[in-house]
């Protein structure tokens, strides 16, 4: 997806150069690189580099601060954030543990007012949550968290997103139910931009294996009629309307 996204914006890019200096150019591009660079700009190779400890496996937790998920009482599961500091006065605060968390502060000595602190103490602080979570259905809390403006959702499937989230439905301008041929009919996304000079296009069914065959040949490999036509009676093409007559 990130390669595919340079692409296209390095090659924009070179086009507005040419456009404005008069000049073209290369643009070289490797997937593999492009992998390197995302490590890089993650801060993996940093952390590397430059801390003696490995960064282990940390399954759902929000590395370096506080971020952990836990499982309700009606069984939905649900992702807390602790990342800045509001973040994380509003989460003690909605769940009544500024007592237990000052206890904690005062038998480890860190304040957890320090995100690096909160996430050293990570599995203390889920403890102390996690009960607090366990006696709760979502719909005990939702509402309040909401309203207070804590960083937090339930974990959804596809499909439950899907029935619930109109984001994903025809009430996004991003979205047009489509009939995709073979499949069936569903939301399809078009582009994310929107432009204020021009329109978004609707997005359009995937063709079908070969259904540009006859154009390819003729318009890019530039050929006749009569060698289009010879090369789907010897099976060598095909499109998906194509019938092969039968051998004499």
């Amino acid at each position: 997806l990130i390669a595919g996204n340079l692409i296209v914006s390095s090659l924009l890019a070179a086009e507005r150069h040419r456009l404005r200096k008069g000049q073209g150019q290369d643009v070289e591009l490797t997937l593999k690189d492009v992998a390197a660079a995302t490590i890089g700009h993650l801060g993996l190779i940093g952390d590397a580099a430059l801390n003696r400890e490995e960064r282990g496996k940390c399954g759902n937790s929000l590395y370096g601060a506080y971020g952990q998920d836990f499982i309700c009482a009606d069984g939905r599961r649900v992702m807390v954030i602790g990342l800045t500091a509001r973040q994380w006065r509003g989460l003690v605060e909605m769940t009544g543990t500024a007592e237990e968390i000052a206890a904690l502060e005062s038998k480890t000595g860190l304040d957890l007012r320090d995100e690096g602190n909160r996430w050293k103490l990570r599995h203390a602080i889920t403890g102390l949550l996690g009960e607090w979570f366990a006696m709760r259905r979502v719909e005990d809390f939702a509402e309040d968290f909401n309203a207070k403006g804590l960083t937090w959702s339930v974990f959804r499937t596809v499909k439950e997103a899907l029935a619930e989230d109109p984001d994903l439905t025809d009430d996004n301008p991003m979205f047009s139910t489509m009939t995709q041929p073979g499949l069936g009919t569903f939301p399809v996304p078009g582009s994310p931009v929107t432009f204020s000079a021009t329109e978004r296009q609707p997005p359009v069914p995937a063709p079908a294996l070969g259904a540009h065959t006859e154009e390819i040949l003729g318009d890019v490999a530039r050929l006749d009629d009569t060698e289009i036509a010879q090369l789907f009676d010897r099976g060598i093409v095909q499109s998906p309307g194509f019938v092969a007559r039968p051998a004499a």
